[in-house]
């Protein structure tokens, strides 16, 4: 047996380091391939939560409010997938609607609605599909039901309702 060069410590450690990574990777790809939620998420109004995150809850209870005074079944909150989070499921009639809740403070970039970036609308687009058949199965009777989804921008000038804000398939 050789005897331990100190001067060979700090690779070792780098080496260990990227072992941990790399098992970590490995375990969030096979939790993703099982369908199963990346992480436990601290329940709304929970003290663990961030401001941020408190901020955000605060902004979609207010989204919430206005969908309830419009006649709409709140059906979920903050559902989470492997290809992302959908803020507020809603239900209006035989119809199952997406509601994402953006809130800016500024215009100057573009304001709340602006910032559904392309990417985020195909998380959430990809997000509601990974949904549709377990919200049809436990609110429709197992019948598709008709879909869109809205977005609800709080903008400094006020609150604008986006119905229909992103295009769920492309015959429309």
């Amino acid at each position: 047996m050789t005897p331990f060069d100190e001067s060979l410590e700090p690779f070792f450690a780098l080496a260990q380091q990227t072992q941990r990574k790399a098992l970590q990777l490995r375990q969030r790809k096979l939790a993703r391939r099982a369908g199963t939620p990346r992480k436990a998420r601290a329940p709304t109004g929970s003290p663990s939560r961030s401001t941020l995150q408190k901020t955000g809850d605060r902004y979609e209870q207010a989204a919430w409010e206005l969908l309830e005074h419009a006649g709409y079944q709140l059906l979920a909150r903050q559902l989470a997938c492997p290809v992302g989070e959908l803020d507020l499921v809603v239900r209006t009639g035989a119809e199952l609607v997406f509601v994402e809740v953006r809130q800016r403070s500024s215009a100057r970039f573009g304001g709340a609605a602006a910032s559904v970036s392309v990417g985020k609308q195909q998380r959430l687009i990809r997000a509601a599909q990974w949904w549709l058949p377990t919200l049809a199965w436990r609110h429709f009777g197992g019948q598709m039901p008709a879909c869109r989804l809205d977005i609800i921008a709080f903008e400094p000038e006020g609150t604008i309702w986006h119905r229909d804000a992103i295009r769920l398939t492309q015959d429309k």
